[in-house]
């Protein structure tokens, strides 16, 4: 065989492992996402033929991934049997890296929830936020039960600007600049680290509840402002990777306040939990701790609560308005604890939204509340852990 010829052999090798691969993971990601599916629903579902899905559902089952379980209803003839993931074949740590508080969780391959952590950022000084992160991972790990592949990895959702190498470049609140907690981890444990912006995992997680969407942008509003936008099916990032960093726009060019990023009259001075909370403790002996005191002072009536609520509704509509006009998104996600606790909010808040060219636009509450960008940050790296078994396995 001359080398040109030899050339042509190992490139159609290579791409025929290069389509096997894709069509491991297209099956295994769709027995994850559906739960419980037949090998004929995957075979209509996927166009791939029934025997390419036949043979790689039982190398799945050969890794002790897949399981067969009860037989589903037939339409005529054998009754078809229903594949489902080993769950518990493997478990992710997850981390949703807060300014005032970090949660952890641990979840199985199905991104079910097994157990929660959480520990408050008393001293905000990175080593020693560090140090209670690895002390509550440690903790965890004791507690994963034996099976096939143990942990299999370890994935932060972080409200602050990542890059594209996912190093932490900067966290205002917290002052944090340039920490490679990636790589710490990674030395640590010896697992695959993952991480990314918030709402970057966030809008990935909420997409998955609407694929007829392939432009949207997920808002979520707690002591920051986080955001992730989709357009083309595809996470926009940006040349840094700080695309979505919409809570530093500017809405107030006269503000005098430094905002925590170093600029004046950003979004999130206005609408974040916090803001509401600085602004309300102006005219109080006794300061609010938590947005949920905010709430109930809401709820009561309070004359001074009802006056910061309409300053923050009439501030997140213009944020609203510059979002719709800038993203021209299909859908609109907005997670906020205050709005879901005050549903009533959401037509004063559409009714402020200016809108003289779209006339409209559909803004939902979000159905994962403060859970969504954690759990983005799990299915992420059990994503990960399967599209590595697809090339390797």
């Amino acid at each position: 065989m001359n080398i040109g010829r030899m050339g042509a052999f190992f490139m159609k090798i290579s791409q025929t492992r290069d389509i096997r691969s894709a069509n491991r993971l297209t099956i295994i990601k769709h027995i994850l996402n559906k739960k419980h599916i037949s090998r004929a629903r995957i075979s209509e579902e996927t166009g791939l033929n029934k025997a390419t899905v036949s043979t790689i559902v039982k190398e799945w089952m050969s890794l002790k991934l897949v399981e067969e379980t009860t037989t589903g209803d037939s339409s005529g003839g054998r009754k078809p049997i229903i594949l489902t993931l080993a769950a518990r074949a493997g478990y992710c740590i997850s981390v949703d890296m807060g300014v005032q508080s970090v949660k952890l969780i641990l979840t199985d391959l199905n991104n079910e929830i097994l157990l929660r952590r959480s520990f408050s950022i008393a001293e905000p000084a990175f080593a020693c936020v560090y140090r209670q992160l690895y002390q509550e991972i440690d903790r965890i790990i004791k507690e994963i039960p034996p099976c096939p592949y143990g942990l299999i990895g370890i994935s932060l959702a972080v409200r602050g600007i990542i890059d594209l190498d996912g190093v932490i470049r900067f966290i205002p609140k917290l002052g944090w600049h340039n920490i490679d907690i990636k790589s710490l981890l990674d030395q640590r444990y010896h697992v695959p680290v993952y991480i990314d912006n918030d709402g970057n995992l966030a809008a990935s997680m909420e997409s998955r509840l609407y694929p007829q969407y392939r432009e949207m942008t997920v808002l979520s509003i707690t002591d920051v402002i986080s955001c992730g936008i989709i357009t083309g099916g595809e996470l926009v990032r940006g040349y840094l990777g700080f695309a979505n960093a919409v809570g530093h726009h500017t809405v107030n060019i006269r503000e005098t306040h430094q905002c925590s990023c170093g600029k004046y009259g950003c979004w999130e001075q206005y609408c974040s939990d916090q803001a509401l909370l600085e602004e309300i403790n102006r005219n109080r002996r006794t300061p609010l701790m938590d947005i949920d005191q905010f709430i109930d002072l809401i709820q009561k009536q309070d004359p001074d609560a009802l006056n910061v609520l309409d300053h923050f509704i009439h501030n997140l509509a213009i944020g609203l308005s510059n979002i719709i006009f800038f993203m021209n998104s299909e859908m609109i996600i907005l997670n906020s604890h205050l709005i879901h606790s005050l549903p009533y909010l959401m037509p004063e808040i559409m009714k402020d939204i200016v809108l003289p060219i779209t006339h409209s636009q559909e803004i939902l509450l979000s159905t994962l509340g403060s859970d969504a960008p954690i759990l983005g940050a799990s299915m992420q790296a059990i994503e990960a852990f399967f599209e590595i078994l697809s090339m390797h396995g």
